[in-house]
């Protein structure tokens, strides 16, 4: 190739290297220069290879026929290859300065051995990163600027590549890609990666698949016991062996146990492993049994704890508990509760960088998992990941349950008022309409006689209106059509009345209840709470707003009538259910109208591995319902436990049978109606007797 030769001229379309030993032998590219290599791409670029049939490990790189590379002549130490995508991968040989190191190889053996490691990796890239991005990392070391170099000829997807000299080099990497990603990394001195990744957190790409390649076991340990190292699902390592051309392969455990798993061994062609070989496997499916840590700490009704009588705890149970051990049934993990340290709990920022408690432990990886009613809020973000959402909290406010109107006005009650305002002009209006009839017809006929009574009138038409029944028939067409739709309406009128009654005997009805904010403020009442929470939260409520020391002191407000009590929906409900449920009978209520919603997740350490299979499960869990019915078995545990407050009878309904008599307290109103009827009575009966008594002082004097 001469030096008129522009990238433009050179096309590789027909280019198809279908292994190593067909297309380039590596004893020779080890002698041969950038300039000769090139020379010898455009010698073979007119020229279609075939699949030798003895070659058993042969790569085809179907995509790099595809594609139409330029070869850039820059320098005598590096190759710059552009892609059809436009993108550059820089590659730089080794200096004949001795400004890199060398690694100084028997010239057979090292040909040999790069031989090995190219054909390793370019099966591994074949069967696990086909479809993803790759990028290739190497230090200095004759043996890797070959492998690369090599390499590069047989990948269709490399999509950078860098020299590694320093981290600085590192965090030049393009880490973040929308697709898979894959890194071939070919270390000799693994200070830089290991200092990088301890310290370049929000760089690393925890998702990507890592194929490292070292000198020892000891350096592959030594970057999968970083910080990012631990959080990486997928490192693999490649560390040579004691033969010719051997390889042996190891991955990190990750939440399986301490060092690597030893997974096969390569040797020059192929893996001896061949049947089930997972080189990237799903490690979070089954955890094995791992242990991890889980900080919590009692928080009723999220997380209660059920004691002995000594005072020992039994167990944990609660929405937040059922969640973590559905968890660790589905991904097979032991779960070992920790409380934070004393008074901390969730923990509170100490500066920009540091939390304290629940949260510091999961910044600092001192725990795996967090959880307390945790509220999803962008001031934690730094500090923890959250998990996907399983429940959600709500701002309420609970109002006492007004005790039922008395029974007396039961009678009152199947009709609206309305409804007795119309039935009692009718009972005005009957009367007379039916006494002006009767005199209209009797002119003209011969009507019954008692109809010509004002006051027999009122009577007949009161009667029908009590299912009185009347013998007395009117003779006239007039008066008898009157009479006849007056029985249908009495009729009906006392039907719908005397069904209706049946239920309000035995129901007591609830008087009107206050249910929203607005409410609220026309009621009077003030808002009651713990602290000064609510007035720094909401200042619309700073007006009617009460901060109390305890919790008793604001339910006892409730419970006298003068005071609503505001917290979220969760300790509300728990409270209920404990404090103000007698015999299945709640004595306190949750408005209807809340405010300030919040979404509830596990708290997670930063870039958490278990982040993606936690979701999958939390998501079949709210699917299930599996949590609604753990929260109604918590509550009703919580219940018949004197510790929170409960009666010990599980607040349930005791029912004697399926027929309920009516008593006194039912019929009260009946008695009641008969009493006022006496009382009206004796004073009708005194005054008759008063007029008489005066009317016989006027005759005698």
């Amino acid at each position: 190739m001469g030096d008129s030769h522009t990238c433009a001229d050179i096309d590789f379309s027909q280019l198809c290297v279908h292994s190593l030993d067909a297309a380039l032998p590596l004893g020779i590219s080890r002698y041969m220069g950038p300039k000769l290599l090139l020379w010898l791409l455009t010698f073979t670029s007119s020229a279609r290879c075939k699949m030798p049939k003895s070659t058993g490990r042969e790569i085809c790189t179907q995509r790099l026929c595809r594609n139409k590379l330029n070869l850039n002549k820059s320098g005598d130490h590096a190759v710059n290859i552009v892609t059809a995508e436009g993108i550059t991968l820089g590659l730089e040989t080794p200096r004949s300065n001795g400004s890199l190191q060398h690694t100084e190889l028997n010239p057979h053996k090292k040909a040999s051995e790069a031989a090995s490691l190219v054909r390793l990796l370019a099966v591994v890239v074949q069967q696990e990163l086909s479809d993803c991005n790759l990028v290739l990392a190497y230090d200095a070391g004759d043996l890797y600027s070959v492998v690369v170099r090599d390499l590069l000829l047989l990948l269709p997807n490399p999509r950078q590549v860098v020299l590694v000299r320093s981290e600085n080099d590192l965090a030049g990497i393009m880490w973040v890609s929308s697709a898979c990603s894959g890194y071939l990394l070919l270390i000799n001195q693994p200070q830089p990666l290991v200092t990088f990744a301890n310290t370049h957190h929000h760089t690393w790409d925890y998702h990507g698949r890592y194929l490292v390649v070292c000198q020892s076991v000891e350096q592959l340990e030594a970057v999968a016991r970083t910080r990012n190292g631990k959080k990486t699902e997928h490192i693999l390592g490649a560390v040579k062996g004691n033969n010719e051309g051997e390889w042996r392969v190891y991955m990190n455990k990750l939440y399986w146990g301490e060092g690597l798993r030893s997974v096969t061994t390569w040797r020059h062609h192929r893996f001896t492993s061949h049947l089930n070989l997972d080189l990237f496997p799903d490690k979070l499916a089954d955890l094995q049994g791992a242990t991890l840590k889980v900080s919590t700490f009692e928080l009723p009704p999220s997380i209660m704890y059920y004691r002995a009588h000594n005072g020992s705890l039994l167990f944990r149970y609660g929405e937040d508990i059922a969640l973590t051990q559905t968890l660790a049934r589905v991904l097979n993990f032991t779960a070992m509760f920790a409380e934070p340290a004393d008074g901390e709990r969730w923990g509170w920022q100490v500066n920009s960088t540091q939390w304290m408690g629940m949260l510091g432990e999961l910044q600092r990886d001192e725990a795996d998992i967090g959880l307390a009613n945790l509220y999803i809020t962008i001031s934690r973000i730094e500090a923890l990941d959250y998990s996907a959402p399983f429940s959600d909290e709500g701002s309420c406010f609970m109002a006492r349950v007004e005790p039922p109107l008395p029974r007396w006005q039961a009678l009152a009650f199947p009709f609206h008022p309305w409804t007795w305002l119309a039935l009692l002009v009718g009972l005005v209006l009957y009367g007379p309409v039916l006494y002006v009839l009767a005199a209209a017809s009797s002119r003209s006929g011969d009507e019954i006689k008692s109809l010509g009574w004002f006051g027999f009138c009122v009577c007949y038409t009161v009667g029908l209106h009590f299912r009185e029944p009347q013998v007395r028939l009117p003779h006239m067409d007039s008066t008898r059509i009157f009479v006849l739709f007056l029985w249908l309406y009495t009729m009906i009128l006392t039907i719908a009345y005397s069904t209706n009654l049946t239920a309000f005997l035995l129901v007591r009805k609830p008087p009107a209840e206050i249910q929203t904010i607005d409410e609220i403020y026309k009621s009077g009442l003030e808002v009651a709470g713990i602290g000064a929470r609510l007035k720094d939260s909401r200042e619309n409520f700073a007006d009617i707003y009460k901060g109390y020391k305890t919790k008793e002191e604001a339910f006892a407000r409730v419970m006298a009538g003068k005071a609503v009590f505001w917290i979220n929906r969760g300790f509300l409900n728990f409270h209920i259910a404990t404090h103000f449920t007698v015999r299945g009978v709640p004595r306190a209520r949750i408005m209807r109208e809340c405010f300030m919603p919040f979404n509830i997740a596990m708290g997670l350490q930063r870039h958490s591995p278990l982040k993606r299979k936690v979701d999958e499960v939390i998501g079949w869990v709210q699917q299930s319902g599996i949590l609604k019915q753990a929260v109604a078995e918590a509550l009703r545990l919580a219940a018949t436990t004197e510790e929170y407050g409960g009666d010990g009878d599980g607040n349930e309904v005791g029912h004697e049978g399926t027929v309920v008599a009516l008593s006194l307290d039912h019929m009260q109103g009946v008695f009641m109606l008969v009493g006022i009827g006496w009382f009206f009575s004796i004073i009708s009966f005194v005054s008759v007797l008063i007029l008489c008594f005066m009317g016989s002082s006027a005759e005698n004097s």
